[in-house]
């Protein structure tokens, strides 16, 4: 073998190493976002969960509709 085709082989085999390398990469970060969605959608589902057993409360319930109703009878007055 010669040493121009040894040298061509080690381009060829480089470029194919940082194609690779490359795929990886953009494989690497689409796992990290499907992961932080995941973590995002867990969050919120942790906090809807808690907000509607919070609701589920009738003392919750009636402070918020109490607070409300405050709320827009002193929007009218003005």
């Amino acid at each position: 073998m010669s040493l121009r085709h040894a040298e061509q082989l080690a381009q060829e085999r480089l470029r194919l190493l940082e194609l690779e390398a490359s795929l990886q990469r953009s494989e690497l970060a689409d796992t990290f976002e499907q992961w932080e969605k995941r973590k995002a959608l867990a969050w919120g589902a942790r906090i809807a969960g808690l907000g509607f057993r919070l609701f589920a409360q009738p003392r919750i319930r009636w402070l918020i509709a109490t607070t409300l109703l405050s709320r827009l009878r002193g929007r009218r007055a003005h």
